[in-house]
């Protein structure tokens, strides 16, 4: 198994849930890769076999428009079969956006694996919880 992260965050509550992610996998035995966004391409992280995918819920209930969306969108194609974990953070509404991201990620052939979303900043009882989730994924 080959799991790799890649995320964007704007308040940094993102990128804990990422860190427990990373902390979480290679607890298990593996290397994980955490990557923000801007620092990779696709092509560099498209022969994983289980993506960690995170982003917060933007304007509009997306995922951040001029990082994150670009990268998503390159990403796609290379990963048709493959299983993803969408993760983020929102801060208003009910997290439409990882009901809209989930979604375009069906529509692509991509299978979900879990979602993981966390009102405003992660609490360690999430963050405990975020651990086992992704812990019962291997």
């Amino acid at each position: 198994m080959k799991p790799t992260i890649i995320y964007w965050t704007g308040s940094g509550n993102t990128q804990i849930i990422a860190d427990a992610i990373q902390e979480s996998v290679e607890a298990l035995g593996y290397e994980c890769p955490s990557n923000y966004v801007s620092d990779v391409q696709a092509s560099d992280v498209a022969d994983a076999d289980l993506f960690f995918l995170g982003c917060p819920a933007m304007s509009g209930e997306d995922v951040e428009e001029y990082e994150f969306r670009p990268f998503l969108d390159d990403l796609k194609p290379l990963i048709t079969g493959k299983k993803v974990v969408l993760f983020g953070s929102y801060d208003w509404g009910d997290g439409e956006w990882m009901i809209n991201w989930n979604q375009e990620m069906v529509d692509a052939n991509i299978t979900v694996a879990e979602k993981i979303q966390v009102q405003w900043e992660p609490t360690e009882e999430q963050i405990e919880t975020i651990k086992a989730t992704v812990t019962s994924l291997f």
